[in-house]
């Protein structure tokens, strides 16, 4: 019994420790900087969408059918990414996933169009790479500081019907939505730019020598994998001379594979001119580790292990390793097969101001590379910007009478028809025979009554394509504005001239006399204020309004 009562005591003793580890791992990753270094994300970006554009009517008093005067919708927000030198970690993007744009201001009457919504800027540190997630192309490299990438545009405002006025179509009715703005997921990567990357095993010295050559503080112990993030560091040589220097956690066997932690940094010394290759004296085998190294990194990328590389012996301020000096240094000038090996003592700074002014030189000497990353893909482009017509027409055996169209343009479209208005569904019709879908459709053997499919719109398939599916909510109101102009009719053939308004709107009406665009009672009271679009695509000001 008094067995089973320890043993219960014991498991619970076991939980509590348990429970402070995990406390003080929280603490850590709160308290810690080096867990606040990420060097990769995944973001969504949405660029606002336009703004829809106005059916309006100039309406004053003394000018009988003023024509059309329907401004357009403001331009979407869109979104870029910015090279801000201040940052050193992709944290901010871990922190806010997200990122949505607002959409433009849609048109107003007296041809005023909407305000355009504003861009955001996404500030990420120099040497980013992005890339787009579904694709993994590169969409381009960011090195300079204030560099910008737009990685999604803002749609365009739809005309209002201003911009739709012929000589033979005096007053039209009809407007356009905002074009949709672009999204995508898209893969973030930093590589850190340096002139110098400190490259070597656990416990070689690196971080001392980081601290010794800069003001850089990184973390320091006399035990392996001290450094669990790139640190950066510059060293003030005076003058203006000065060298940007990175140190990356210490590499080990199989690296290149994934083992150790320092294989997952690698990337940062990518974008290095010069290659510090620091060598532990107090290795049971410093030539082997040495090999290790550059073993991993021809594995790792060829690239890389071409670099230039400078290597110095570290800690002989050691006694054991003073007396094997001489045979160490000869044996490194071997295997590197040349002469830039130098002895230092990080710990002590012997002999490092001499290593960081024979950097200094050596760097100047290297041509400089073309470095960036050549974009793959251009973000930039966005729905109507795309020159390409092409659709594509697919059917299913298993649902006979029902067709689908895809292609980039012809969807767009379909997103921006305001199919509220008569006329704007037959100018869809007309695009769709200007580009010859309504022939396909009939020489692959579509029949009237055929259900036809663009996006998230459906059609009867008929000459012209213009009768489109309309929702039962709209036809029921529709029916109630019919009712209402019947009963304004039989007022007035009782030769009784008051006129009240319309208690439902109706948007298959095409008498341009009459009132467009309101639905619900309340809606009249967007009447009393000149500037609201909010809610409504359209705006009437006072002298816009036809009253009898």
């Amino acid at each position: 019994m008094a067995t089973e009562v320890f043993d219960a005591d014991k498991e619970q003793e076991t939980k509590k420790n348990q429970s402070r580890r995990i406390q003080s791992l929280q603490k850590t990753e709160k308290d810690d900087p080096e867990w606040k270094f990420f060097d990769t994300a995944r973001i969504h970006v949405q660029a606002g969408d336009g703004g829809t554009g106005c059916v309006a009517f100039r309406r004053e008093k003394g000018e009988a059918r003023g024509g059309p005067n329907g401004g357009r919708g403001g331009r979407g927000g869109s979104l870029y990414l910015i090279a801000d030198p201040g940052l050193n970690t992709l944290m901010p993007l871990r922190q806010k996933v997200h990122v949505k744009a607002r959409q433009g201001r849609n048109g107003q009457g007296k041809n005023r169009d909407g305000t355009s919504a504003d861009n955001i800027y996404i500030r990420v540190p120099p040497g980013t790479v992005v890339r787009d997630l579904k694709t993994q192309k590169v969409a381009g490299e960011l090195r300079e500081a204030g560099q910008k990438l737009l990685v999604a545009k803002g749609g365009r405002g739809g005309r209002g019907n201003a911009a739709f006025m012929t000589a033979r179509r005096t007053a039209p009715k009809l407007a356009e939505r905002g074009e949709p703005g672009s999204a995508r997921w898209l893969s973030v990567e930093l590589r850190l730019l340096a002139d110098v990357g400190f490259l070597g095993m656990p416990n070689a010295g690196k971080s001392t020598l980081l601290a010794a050559a800069s003001a850089a503080r990184p973390k320091i112990a006399n035990y392996p994998f001290t450094t669990i993030v790139p640190n950066l560091g510059v060293c003030d040589l005076g003058q203006g001379a000065g060298l940007v220097l990175c140190d990356i956690p210490g590499l080990i066997e199989g690296a290149s594979e994934g083992a150790g932690m320092g294989g997952a940094f690698l990337r940062h010394v990518q974008r290095c001119r010069v290659l510090l290759h620091v060598v532990d004296g107090t290795s049971e085998d410093p030539i082997r580790d040495f090999n290790i190294i550059n073993k991993e990194l021809q594995q790792y990328d060829e690239f890389l292990a071409q670099k230039p590389q400078v290597v110095v012996l570290n800690k002989i301020d050691v006694p054991e390793v003073q007396e094997r000096q001489e045979e160490l240094m000869e044996a490194l000038r071997t295997a590197t097969g040349h002469s830039r090996v130098l002895a230092i003592s990080a710990a002590t700074t012997e002999r490092v101001q001499e290593l960081m002014g024979r950097l200094r030189k050596f760097v100047n000497v290297q041509p400089v590379p073309d470095l960036p990353v050549l974009p793959e893909i251009d973000l930039s482009k966005a729905g109507l910007d795309y020159d390409s017509d092409d659709f594509e027409i697919q059917s299913d055996p298993s649902y006979p009478g029902q067709w689908r169209v895809l292609g980039e343009y012809i969807e767009q479209m379909a997103k921006m028809t305001h199919w509220e208005y008569p006329e704007a569904v037959e100018r869809f019709g007309r695009q769709l025979e200007a580009l010859g879908i309504s022939a396909e459709l009939a020489r692959r053997g579509a029949q009237d009554g055929d259900l036809i499919m663009i996006d998230q719109y459906d059609f009867d398939f008929s000459p012209g394509m213009t009768n489109v599916y309309i929702p039962p909510d709209l036809l029921e109101q529709e029916e109630k504005f019919a009712k209402s102009k019947t009963m304004k009719k039989e007022e007035e053939e009782n030769d009784q001239t008051s006129w009240r308004p319309f208690q439902e709107g109706g948007f298959l009406d095409v008498d341009v006399e009459e009132f467009v665009g309101f639905g619900e009672e309340d809606d009249w009271d967007l009447l009393e204020d000149d500037d609201f679009d909010e809610d409504g695509a359209f705006v009437y000001s006072d002298d816009e309004v036809w009253t009898s």
